[in-house]
């Protein structure tokens, strides 16, 4: 390369805005109000930079002053007896001054975020777009492109977001709050079997609030940031960077799970309406990340229940509408898994049916393969099957080893854990078809710091 495409390609290299020298006094620039803050991380960070956040000075000055007036008097008077007066004025005065510099947890944030050079990407625009794609690459600055291996755990950084919860995180609030309502209002419900279908629903309520543990999954769509691919390595670039150049881009996304107690805010006023915030965060694992799992308790349950994370997924990306009647598809696996789980349990308890006990529990079967609507009625069909057969011995299953046999035979017979989600005639397709008609996803999995506008 000649010296001379060298100083046209270091002259062409895209740079950022120079900020705008802003005012002292106050204005709309320097205002800031907080939907989400972890105090916890900030003083933690604040404190490793600049040690001790306790620094200050205070004044205080007090005045007091105080008259008492006391006065007796006593009378010999048998009949009268003995009398007394008593009179107390008293006033104090007090006056306390203090000052210090870091007072309030907003200030606090206001001094980290001034550090200069602690953040990898800053809210930033471009001079003017990319020239071409080697004028693109060509830049140093990290706010404006930054290649995937600078993605390291720990660094910080700050976008533009259109807040939103994950899906899985709307699903519960979706079905927490229809059930207050229906116990509130149980005639609104009564109609189109609208009560039967909050009933069924009503498991995976639990479930999640159970995993969730008062943990909201935070998924936010980057607004000013897309990803691109050039010679096999991706780059997170600034949206008017790539105005002017012919390169396909994908959306990015920033995901986290934030603390219920450390909104500043009611949730439903600032989560379900998608608007603007700024986001400021730490990057917990390197890299552009293809998947993410919103209910961390669930990686828990791996070896227990292997599908528990894909049917979270589903749970929280497939719309369930009730249908009026059950599929046969759920009871068929329903009357497969209690037939497995029938034999397991037999050859455990070493039991020895005969020909009308055979009968009986095939008839069993056939009846309890009908409570595949919910969890808890297909809890209540495998309980029955293992009574019965207790009922034949003297020994019991342990508890442990019921909940063994009972999952593998659901695993064994694709047997859903969230069996509403089947009882739409589209679900099964819908879930195979998930993750191929669902965009590429390119996540930066985030600890969220603050979230403001």
């Amino acid at each position: 390369m000649s010296l001379r495409d060298r100083w046209r390609r270091w002259r062409n290299r895209p740079k950022k805005q120079k900020e705008m020298s802003k005012p002292t006094d106050v204005s709309k620039d320097n205002l800031r109000e907080f939907v989400y803050l972890d105090e916890v991380t900030l003083t933690s960070l604040l404190s490793s930079i600049k040690g001790d956040l306790r620094e200050g000075r205070s004044e205080s000055s007090s005045d007091e002053f105080q008259a008492e007036l006391e006065a007796s008097l006593e009378a010999s008077n048998p009949l009268a007896g003995k009398a007394g007066a008593s009179s107390r004025f008293q006033t104090t005065n007090s006056t306390s001054i203090q000052t210090s510099r870091k007072s309030t947890v907003q200030s606090w944030f206001r001094d980290f975020r001034a550090i200069p050079g602690l953040r990898l990407v800053d809210k930033s625009t471009p001079e003017r777009p990319a020239s071409s794609l080697e004028a693109l690459l060509s830049t140093t600055d990290t706010s404006l492109l930054l290649n995937e291996e600078r993605l390291v755990r720990g660094e910080l950084i700050e976008f533009r977001v259109r807040l939103s919860t994950d899906p899985v995180f709307h699903l519960s609030t979706v079905t927490s709050e229809l059930s207050g309502m229906a116990d509130d209002y149980p005639e609104m419900f009564a109609a189109q079997g609208g009560a039967a279908a909050l009933q069924e629903v009503q498991p995976v309520k639990k479930i999640l609030e159970r995993l969730l543990a008062g943990l909201v999954p935070i998924r936010a769509q980057v607004i000013d940031y897309s990803v691109i691919n050039v010679e096999n390595t991706r780059y997170i670039v600034h949206n008017q960077l790539i105005e002017e150049l012919d390169v396909a881009a994908e959306p990015l996304e920033l995901v986290g799970v934030t603390e219920h107690l450390a909104y500043w805010k009611d949730l439903r006023r600032v989560l379900f309406s998608e608007a603007e915030f700024t986001v400021l965060g730490r990057i917990s694992r390197s890299g552009v990340q293809a998947s993410w799992t919103p209910v961390k308790l669930a990686d828990l349950f791996r070896e227990m229940v292997p599908d528990l994370v894909g049917q979270i997924h589903a749970a929280g990306r497939v719309s369930f509408t009730p249908q009026k009647t059950a599929p046969d598809a759920n009871s068929v696996k329903l009357r497969a898994a209690l037939l497995r789980y029938h034999e397991s349990v037999t050859s455990e308890l070493d039991v020895r049916l005969n020909a009308e006990q055979d009968e009986c529990i095939s008839e069993q079967l056939d009846v309890l393969s009908l409570r595949s609507a919910s969890v808890s009625d297909q809890k209540t069909a495998f309980k029955l099957i293992r009574t019965y057969l207790e009922g034949l011995t003297d020994k019991a299953l342990h508890p442990d080893r019921d909940l063994e046999i009972r999952e593998e035979a659901r695993a064994a017979e694709g047997l859903s854990l969230f069996p509403v989600l089947e009882s739409q005639p589209s679900a099964a397709s819908s879930n195979q078809k998930l993750k191929a008609v669902q965009a590429p996803e390119n996540l930066i999995d985030t600890e969220i710091i603050a979230i403001y506008w």
